[in-house]
């Protein structure tokens, strides 16, 4: 349901839930969410959270926009959920990727490297001392993981789709923003990186940090460009999504994704980094380990089924894995994933600072994971070399 600017006017004006989509409380608006027997349900009748997002968010280092990138330990054991395979078993050449492995082991940077191809793990390594159930933070790869979230609660029927604007969601946010044109600002512009708020990665974010409501001070950044014109990356739109996915479901960003994304996977995150006002961090600050992003990455591989059961809705990875902006450099970006093409096969990206990478190729039913060590070092990797020179080839591509 697109609403128009007079709708989000009013919302704003009038500060409650009188209109269509519009609801402040939490729950579904009924024409969104279709019959009672609707996947979305009163916030009464919804199974709780399994996890303390207030513990949590308790275990961290020094605050800030970004955080100091410490290690912890998952106390789950998965080895028994995994199925392993050797790469031959999976129509993979080994050499390749024992190939690819000694071109990664020797560097300091590196925590971890797996390849999954048909479901299975064909190769797992970690590397300076790095272990399996070590939990470092995925930064921007947790976008990824944010964007199917979004797609969920549009399912369900907590927003409205990628066309409704978040001024509707924020209309307190927005009852001091004197700019008409951000009124234009979708769900669409924030997932696709296309909302037009001036931003500049790893550089204003130090200054939304020092205010106190951050994201009223995303939202009080000019406009460089009128929303859904053109490509601009930034961390700020993804925490806006956060403020958004809270307000429409009446949970925590935390909460909500656990309930609906991470706690069916059997994952729990060992940390989520949050604002001073209490919004969870979007797309940064999220902390899993390297097994815990190939389930995520099989699920987009998979269609967004797991356990053989729907998870994320089809469509919606579909949509995600499109081009839904150029990106520039050979790259294109769909909702918070990065497309490129290797060898002639297209690959979606998950993609975080210093090479937390969930690399997904459909053509080849292929997976590969990459972590990097930001506690310590200031890496720069992409990972592309790996796929192109050995992993794709591996596979016969």
């Amino acid at each position: 349901m697109m609403l128009s600017r007079t709708t989000c006017a009013l919302a704003i004006a009038t500060m409650v839930a009188t209109l269509p989509g519009c609801k402040p409380d939490g729950e579904p608006d009924d024409d969104a969410a279709g019959d009672d027997d609707s996947a979305a349900a009163d916030d009464d009748d919804s199974t709780p959270p399994e996890v303390d997002c207030e513990e949590i968010w308790q275990v961290q280092g020094p605050g800030g926009f970004y955080e100091d990138n410490p290690t912890y330990d998952d106390p789950q054991d998965d080895t028994d959920e995994w199925t392993f395979s050797t790469p031959a078993d999976q129509g993979m050449d080994g050499e390749l990727i024992a190939g690819a492995v000694a071109e990664i082991e020797d560097r300091p940077i590196f925590w971890s490297f797996l390849v999954l191809r048909h479901g299975a793990i064909v190769s797992e390594s970690y590397f300076n001392g790095a272990e399996a159930s070590h939990s470092n933070n995925v930064h921007s790869a947790s976008k990824s993981v944010l964007g199917a979230a979004t797609g969920i609660a549009i399912e369900q029927g907590y927003l409205d789709g990628v066309g409704q604007p978040i001024c509707a969601l924020l209309p307190e946010h927005f009852a001091t923003i004197d700019d008409p044109a951000k009124e234009g600002i979708t769900i669409g512009h924030l997932l696709a990186m296309s909302s037009g708020i001036q931003w500049v990665e790893d550089s204003t974010e130090y200054v939304i940090e020092d205010e106190l409501d951050w994201i009223q001070a995303i939202l009080a950044l000019p406009l460089s460009h009128t929303p859904g014109e053109a490509f601009n990356y930034s961390t700020g739109n993804t925490h806006l999504l956060s403020a958004v996915l809270t307000e429409a479901t009446g949970r925590s960003t935390c909460e909500y994704v656990h309930e609906v994304l991470l706690g069916p996977l059997g994952i729990t995150a060992e940390h989520w980094g949050r604002d001073p006002q209490g919004t969870f961090s979007g797309g940064c600050n999220v902390y899993l380990t390297p097994r815990e992003l190939a389930r995520f990455g099989q699920v987009i591989l998979d269609g967004g089924m797991w356990a053989g059961e729907p998870l994320v809705p089809a469509l919606w990875v579909d949509d995600s894995i499109a081009a839904q902006m150029d990106a520039g450099q050979g790259y294109s970006y769909g909702y918070l994933y990065w497309l490129t093409t290797i060898s002639g096969h297209d690959v979606a990206i998950a993609w975080g600072y210093g090479g937390q990478l969930v690399y997904v190729v459909p053509s080849l039913d292929m997976v590969v994971v990459f972590t990097t060590n930001t506690h310590d070092y200031y890496p720069d990797y992409d990972g592309y070399g790996i796929l192109e020179q050995y992993l794709i080839p591996a596979a016969g591509g």
